[in-house]
C-alpha cells in the first residue's frame, strides 16, 4: 500500500522533464496523469469478486509485479504513448495489489483489532504519499530521470518475492453465489454500508477538492512557493498518518460512531480554518485539522463498509471503496475549479464546510441508535 500511494506523488517532479523527453502539450500530459486511474475505475469491482474466488495471494503478487513493469516500461522509454501503456499496467497492478493488501490485512486481523489493523495499513498509505514526491525529485535530480521508477520497480519485485514466501496458502470459504451487482446494493443498502459509502465518497471529494483549492489560494493569498506548500500537505500527511491507527483503536473499543462524526466535523473546522485563520500558521492549522479529519473519517467508514459486507464478499466490499475513493478524488478537483472560476477559496471553503456540517448531523442521527460494542 506505501508502494501503490507513492506511486501517485512520484511522477509530479518529474512532469518538466517528461514534457521535454515526450514534446508532450499539457492536455497530453494530463491524459498521461490520469491513465492509472482509468483502470481503477473500471477494473475494482470484478478485481474485488476474484479476491472472493481465488483469493488475495495471488492477485497481491501479481498486481506488485504490474506495478514493477509498468514503472519499468516507464522508465526506459521517451515516448509519450508507451508511457501511457506504462500508466495503464501500473494502475491495474495498484487496483489489483490494494484491494487484496486490505482484504489480507482484515482477514488476519483479530476482529476485536481489525479497525486498528486497518488503520495501520492507512498510515503506511501516508507515508507513501508523502515518500513518492520526495523520491521521484531527489532520486531524478542525483541519479537520473530513469532512477525512480527503476528503484520502484526494484522494490515491487522484493515484496512479490516476499509476499510469495510469507503470505499465507489461503483456503478461502465456498463463495458467495449472489451476483456482485446484487450483493453490492444487498451490502451498501445496509444501515453500516449506507453510512460508510457516503462517508467515503464525500471524504474523498472534499480531498480532491481543497488538494486543488488549497495550493492555488496558499500561492496567491500569501505567496507561498511550492517546496511551502509541499510542507504544509506533508504535515496534513503526516498528521493523518499518526492518527490512523489511534482512530481505528478507539472505534474497536468503543464503537464508530463518535470517530465518524468528530472525523466529519473536524473536516469542516479545517475548511473554516483555512479561510477564517490569516498567515501561514493559520494554513498550517487549517491542514493540521484536515488531516486529523480525513483520517477519524476512513477509520471509522472503512471498517464499517468491511463489516456490512462480511466475510465471504470483502474483496468486493474493497472494490467497492476503491471504486468510490477513485470517483470521489476525481472529481473534487472539477467542482473546485467550478467554485473558483465562479466566486473565490473562500467560497469554497465555506461551501465544503456547510456541506460537511450537515453530513455530521445526518452522521449523528444515522448512527443515533448504534451501540457502543466494537463491531458498531
Amino acid at each position: 500500500m506505501t508502494i501503490d500511494s507513492a506511486l501517485l506523488g512520484l511522477i509530479a517532479p518529474l512532469l518538466p522533464e517528461i514534457e521535454q523527453r515526450t514534446d508532450a502539450t499539457a492536455a497530453e500530459l494530463g491524459i498521461a496523469l490520469a491513465a492509472d486511474a482509468i483502470p481503477i475505475v473500471l477494473l475494482a469491482l470484478p478485481i474485488g469478486r476474484a479476491v472472493d474466488r481465488v483469493g488475495s495471494r495471488w492477485l497481491l503478487i501479481g498486481g506488485i509485479l504490474l506495478i514493477a513493469a509498468g514503472s519499468a516500461v516507464i522508465a526506459v522509454t521517451s515516448s509519450l504513448e508507451v508511457l501511457v501503456a506504462g500508466r495503464v499496467l501500473q494502475g491495474i497492478g495498484s487496483s489489483m495489489s490494494w484491494i487484496s493488501a486490505l482484504t489480507i490485512v482484515s482477514d488476519l486481523a483479530p476482529p476485536d483489532k481489525r479497525g486498528e489493523s486497518i488503520g495501520v495499513a492507512f498510515a503506511a498509505i501516508g507515508v507513501g504519499s508523502i515518500a513518492g514526491p520526495t523520491l521521484g525529485g531527489v532520486a531524478a535530480d542525483v541519479i537520473s530521470y530513469a532512477a525512480p521508477f527503476l528503484i520502484v520497480c526494484a522494490l515491487s519485485v522484493a515484496v512479490a518475492a516476499v509476499g510469495f514466501v510469507v503470505l499465507p496458502r489461503e483456503r478461502r470459504a465456498e463463495p458467495s453465489e449472489t451476483p456482485a451487482l446484487r450483493a453490492i446494493a444487498r451490502s451498501a443498502g445496509s444501515r453500516k454500508g449506507a453510512i460508510a459509502t457516503s462517508m467515503t465518497l464525500g471524504a474523498a471529494l472534499v480531498l480532491g477538492t481543497l488538494e486543488l483549492v488549497v495550493p492555488l489560494d496558499l500561492d496567491a493569498r500569501l505567496g507561498l512557493s511550492a517546496a511551502a506548500i509541499g510542507v504544509l500537505f506533508g504535515g496534513s500527511i503526516a498528521v493523518d498518518s499518526a492518527i490512523a491507527p489511534i482512530g481505528g483503536r478507539w472505534g474497536d473499543r468503543r464503537g464508530r460512531r463518535w470517530p465518524a462524526v468528530l472525523g466529519f466535523a473536524t473536516l469542516g473546522a479545517s475548511a473554516l480554518a483555512l479561510a477564517a485563520l490569516g498567515g501561514v500558521g493559520g494554513a498550517a492549522a487549517g491542514m493540521a485539522l484536515f488531516g486529523a479529519g480525513l483520517s477519524l473519517a476512513f477509520a471509522a467508514a472503512v471498517p464499517w463498509l468491511d463489516e456490512a459486507f462480511g466475510e465471504l464478499e470483502r474483496g468486493l466490499g474493497y472494490g467497492v471503496l476503491n471504486l468510490l475513493y477513485a470517483s470521489g478524488y476525481a472529481l473534487g478537483p472539477v467542482v473546485g475549479g467550478v467554485l473558483l472560476s465562479v466566486g473565490s477559496a473562500d467560497l469554497a471553503y465555506y461551501l465544503t464546510a456547510a456541506a460537511l456540517a450537515a453530513g455530521t448531523v445526518a452522521l449523528l442521527r444515522a448512527t443515533a441508535s448504534m451501540t457502543t460494542a466494537p463491531s458498531s
